[in-house]
């Protein structure tokens, strides 16, 4: 039974008309995409959008990249990240900065939402390197974005959306299962409806849909298997905004499927915990 006024008809109006991402993002992204462009192309168009130029030198200085200040230029940056994660980079730092600008009166604190998306993206990538997978830059990107639907009802829908996150308090139900019964949908499908709307790639279409059973339908996907239990593992660790108020569950048949050491966190936990400290304070600095 939907409980809300708002109707679901009125809430994918509300994906049509959010509003694009930035056009010196789409230029950038035109420009990564042309198998011609050359890493001084890319630096000089970087370099016109002063913000993200800082962010990107302070990225591959941090411990993050592990090369400590020697690096100065965006094109020296370029070369040593590969366009693939510049790319990745630059739609964190694009898709971040849309939303900060807008959730600071709301119940959440942008900075916890936040913590939480950067923790998903730490062990998802870490998940990615224990099992030797292809495409590793993509992993952090789409842990970061795999609420990218909350987000959304927390702009557009506000007030309808604490009255869902208190109705899974009181009910101690999943926020999906509330979504459904007062929203009439979830966060699942907005955020892939919007990461459409963007044209995000593909995977980080499904890991945002799919996230929250780990199967894509019923085929096995190594990254969004790996988004799924990194979002259980950083509720467990208590790490940035607790969503759940019901102690999340991994799916047993993804952790089967993903083949990890039984040993993994406890072996990890330094590290995720050490990532966490410095990609917040990279990504969360104004």
């Amino acid at each position: 039974m939907i409980l809300s006024s708002i109707k679901i008809e009125e809430l994918l109006r509300k994906v049509d008309d959010f509003p694009t991402l930035p056009t010196i993002y789409n230029t950038m992204m035109d420009l990564i995409s042309n198998p011609r462009t050359t890493s001084v192309e890319l630096s000089d168009l970087i370099s016109k959008d002063q913000a993200s130029a800082v962010k990107i030198l302070k990225a591959v200085n941090s411990p993050i990249y592990g090369f400590y200040g020697r690096v100065t230029s965006i094109t020296q940056a370029i070369n040593l990240l590969g366009f693939e994660e510049i790319k990745n980079l630059i739609t964190a730092l694009t898709i971040m900065d849309i939303f900060n600008k807008s959730l600071s009166d709301t119940f959440v604190n942008p900075v916890d939402f936040w913590k939480h998306s950067i923790a998903v993206g730490i062990i998802s990538r870490l998940i990615a390197y224990n099992v030797k997978a292809q495409n590793i830059e993509s992993y952090f990107l789409s842990g970061i974005l795999h609420d990218l639907g909350k987000l959304f009802f927390l702009k557009v829908i506000p007030n309808d959306y604490s009255k869902v996150l208190q109705y899974s308090i009181e009910n101690k139900v999943y926020i999906r299962e509330s979504e459904m019964r007062l929203l009439g949908i979830t966060h699942t499908v907005v955020g892939e409806l919007l990461a459409e709307k963007w044209s995000l790639p593909k995977d980080i279409r499904l890991s945002i849909r799919h996230h929250t059973n780990g199967f894509v339908n019923e085929d096995y996907n190594p990254l969004v298997a790996a988004i799924h239990i990194a979002n259980v593992a950083s509720s467990v660790f208590g790490l940035g905004y607790k969503w759940e108020h019901v102690i999340p569950k991994p799916n047993i048949e993804i952790w089967k499927h993903i083949n990890l050491p039984t040993n993994f966190f406890e072996q990890s936990i330094q590290k995720i915990y050490y990532d966490y400290e410095e990609s917040t304070k990279l990504l969360l600095k104004n």
